[in-house]
């Protein structure tokens, strides 16, 4: 005897065939290869990289070169401490968004006190420029840039597709964020998002910190200002000396305290880049447009692979994510990690 099932359990049945078959996830992986002395490499081909998750081979079902237009959120640190370099930046930001495509999209940030989105993602020369012309120093207290991270990354590119990277001008302090830097790498490593890091120093301090080839914090020569002035000859007098206060920094604790906090915020800056498989860049502000154009040209050698990760949907754990490519003598920079789902 043939049992015959009803019309509606039947479309139901097939429904969830086609469902499960289909319920896999997408993941975007983005990735940078170059040599060993950092020259990128472009022209490879979907078979010359291999793609594993948790350690299992995954096949690779999306491969984009850097033809793929840019989603890109320029975000600035506006804090008092950009006051004598604002000009500056803006002009380099200009002409850095000269440098994108016509189908390339980009969005404007600021951050100090707070985050501000001066406009949404366009391709609008005039609209762009428009938000750079806008900004201005802040006058409150604050650099919330950890905070402006996880906002353009969470919120911004939430409904974004295709390419996505921030470029993240700053002198790497923050003050003031709600999101600590641990918890917001924590984020970043699990998303598809480049970040392309500047720092850039302020504060007066004799000490330059300096960032040879290998990434490696160095301490310049003193500036000027701390060569030693042959001292005269004074004449007799009665002096009073009056004790400093307790507590009160001399001017070479002044100066450590400054260096340390640079070291930090390139510290900072460059974990920033790692985990998202982007790049950090150390600068002053008169080489700003250098390192722009450098971050533009870098962004056209950029890969992005695709696959089908099986069950993910409603699953929280973290997937650990690995990109070979079949040359030797390669650098592979790729998305490190992966959760479906939000813990």
């Amino acid at each position: 005897m043939v049992s015959i099932l009803p019309v509606d359990l039947c479309a139901q049945i097939a429904e969830d065939n086609k469902k499960q078959k289909t319920d896999k996830t997408l993941v975007s992986v983005p990735v940078a290869v170059s040599d060993r002395e950092g020259r990128y490499i472009s022209g490879l081909k979907k078979d010359d990289f291999t793609l594993y998750e948790n350690g299992v081979k995954q096949k690779i079902t999306f491969f984009e070169t850097y033809d793929e237009p840019l989603n890109i959120a320029l975000l600035l640190d506006t804090s008092g401490s950009t006051e004598n370099s604002l000009e500056e930046i803006k002009n380099a930001a200009e002409e850095f968004i000269k440098l994108l495509n016509p189908e390339d999209k980009c969005l404007v940030a600021t951050f100090d006190s707070a985050v501000n989105i001066r406009n949404s993602f366009t391709s609008d020369f005039k609209t762009l420029k428009n938000s750079l012309v806008k900004m201005s120093t802040a006058t409150k207290d604050g650099t919330v840039m950890y905070r402006a991270i996880e906002q353009i990354a969470q919120e911004s590119f939430n409904d974004v597709q295709g390419r996505k990277v921030i470029v993240l001008l700053s002198d790497g302090k923050d003050f003031g964020s709600s999101v600590t830097k641990n918890n917001l790498l924590s984020q970043l490593e699990e998303s598809d998002i480049l970040i392309y890091t500047i720092f850039y120093k302020t504060g007066a301090g004799f000490n330059k910190l300096v960032i040879d080839t290998t990434g490696t914090i160095k301490e310049g020569s003193e500036s000027k200002k701390s060569k030693k002035v042959k001292p005269q000859k004074k004449k007799k007098e009665y002096t009073v000396f009056i004790p400093a206060a307790t507590g009160t920094p001399s001017d070479r604790e002044i100066e450590l305290l400054e260096k340390n906090a640079d070291i930090e915020a390139v510290d900072s800056l460059k974990e920033i880049s790692e985990t998202t498989a982007g790049k950090f860049y150390f600068s002053d502000t008169p080489k700003l447009n250098e390192i722009f154009k450098k971050v533009a040209a870098e962004l056209r050698q950029q890969y992005r692979l695709g696959y089908r990760s099986a069950d993910a949907a409603n699953d929280a754990a973290v997937r650990n994510i690995t990109v070979k490519v079949g040359r030797a003598d390669v650098v592979v920079r790729a998305r490190g990690k992966f959760r479906a789902k939000p813990l």
